[in-house]
């Protein structure tokens, strides 16, 4: 009896996911704005970790408190501006995402260019440049447009919850009950 309600209960849940990824679709924005919140939240407890960090630890030097400090506070205030400027916070999580794609593009192209991808088959090599040209392309976009960074996000968003989602209602209907 108890599985047949966790059954249930995983499928009210995947079909939940999926309203909720279909509505990221059509309105990206939220999805940011979940990103943005949760960045926020992170944050500020990362500011707060590293300012009891700075007063409590006894294995770190005087400079190396001074800049748990300074750091605890940078991180803390900009954990505070996100959430009480929402568009901080937004430019915050798209520039984050643009320099994520970059980095990731750079470290793709170069390890296919370099010999550390030299045992690699030349169909991988050639697959990670083109991933990484196209992930280029995509980072300088959203560097120029930001509103796309914005739909991207919103879209990826969607589709973790989307796939969440169709993973719950999966689990719930194949599981069985007994």
């Amino acid at each position: 009896m108890a599985k047949t309600w966790m059954r249930g209960l995983e499928i009210i849940a995947g079909i939940i996911l999926l309203v909720i990824a279909v509505w990221f679709v059509f309105n990206p924005s939220l999805g940011v704005g979940l990103v943005r919140t949760l960045l926020a939240i992170g944050l500020m407890i990362l500011g707060l970790v590293l300012l009891v960090r700075a007063v409590t630890s006894d294995g770190i030097s005087m400079w190396g408190r001074i800049l748990n400090v300074i750091l605890g506070i940078v991180v803390l205030a900009l954990g505070a501006y996100a959430i009480i400027y929402p568009d901080l916070g937004t430019a915050l999580v798209i520039f984050l995402f643009a320099l994520g794609l970059l980095l990731s593009a750079i470290g793709r192209i170069s390890f296919a260019g370099f010999e550390a991808g030299a045992g690699v088959p030349p169909w991988a090599r050639t697959g990670s440049i083109v991933i990484g040209v196209i992930a280029l392309l995509i980072a300088i976009a959203v560097i120029v447009w930001p509103g796309l960074g914005e739909v991207l996000i919103g879209w990826l968003m969607a589709l973790i919850f989307g796939l969440f989602g169709i993973e719950l209602i999966g689990s719930g209907a194949t599981s069985k009950s007994g």
